[in-house]
């Protein structure tokens, strides 16, 4: 059965309605300008190899992050998607909740994979960086604990690519722990930031009042490709296990973003 995977950002596709808390305005760099907001989104198929066997899909993501970097960050995230092959139509639903704390040292998260309205997987841990290591504890499905290299939680990666965007940077790599996946493994982040946009971006379908939301914002493109840890000795370059290319705000919103994959986005 085809799953679709869990992104580990807030990454999204075709931006429908946000609603946003506080007012989006003189926004500081990197985590300390992140701003609490709720966001909706509809998703489409852009395309789809033969290979993957997909023919349809449609879907929406439903994003709302609180917080602050004194209380720490809560994101509640859900995904989820209804696919057609030529021979079914089924549903995947991921939903996800984690809370990291405002210093990057703790990082608590619970996903759950729905396929059809049934629960299929739950995974709930916590980790901890300590010692320039992350020291992961699952405790569900059953209990394990995982020592991984050091790296930065999700809620850090967002601040730290809008800290490097302000600065001027064009490439910024990280590795980063987003419990995804069986929660034991890093993935290893390339990004590539594009130049300041000048004036702001219009999105199709977008509504207006959604769009003046982000009037007076710095905005910048930014395309982020993500890397397996995973030995692969013997196995030459390493090709990406996905990539998403996206509008960051300051504000750490994003918009018309892209998500692809090696048999569909």
């Amino acid at each position: 059965m085809l799953k679709i995977k869990l992104l580990p950002m807030a990454g999204l596709l075709v931006l429908s309605t946000v609603g946003s808390i506080g007012a989006p305005v003189a926004i500081a760099g990197g985590v300390d300008g992140l701003l609490p907001h709720r966001a909706v989104y509809d998703l489409s198929l852009i395309k789809a190899s033969d290979r993957s066997g997909i023919s349809g899909m449609d879907g929406r993501i439903v994003y709302e992050m609180t917080g602050s970097k004194c209380d720490g960050y809560s994101v509640r995230f859900r995904f989820l998607t209804e696919v057609q092959t030529s021979r079914k139509k089924f549903t995947n639903d991921q939903r996800t909740t984690s809370y990291e704390g405002g210093d990057g040292r703790s990082f608590s998260f619970v996903n759950q994979s729905y396929l059809n309205g049934q629960l299929e997987q739950e995974l709930r841990g916590r980790a901890n960086r300590k010692d320039q290591k992350v020291l992961v504890e699952i405790s569900k499905p059953e209990a394990v604990k995982v020592e991984l290299d050091d790296a930065i939680f999700m809620t850090e990666h967002i601040g730290m690519l809008i800290d490097a965007a302000i600065k001027q940077q064009s490439i910024v790599t990280a590795k980063v722990f987003d419990g995804s996946d069986k929660g034991d493994q890093l993935v290893e982040t390339t990004a590539i930031i594009g130049k300041k946009r000048a004036e702001m971006v219009d999105i199709e379908g977008e509504p207006n009042e959604v769009r003046q939301q982000f009037e007076g914002q710095s905005a910048w493109p930014i395309s982020v490709s993500y890397f397996s840890t995973a030995a692969s000795a013997g196995q030459g370059e390493k090709l990406p296990i996905y990539q998403v290319s996206f509008i960051m705000h300051e504000s750490g919103v994003s918009r018309d973003l892209k998500m692809r994959y090696d048999d569909y986005s």
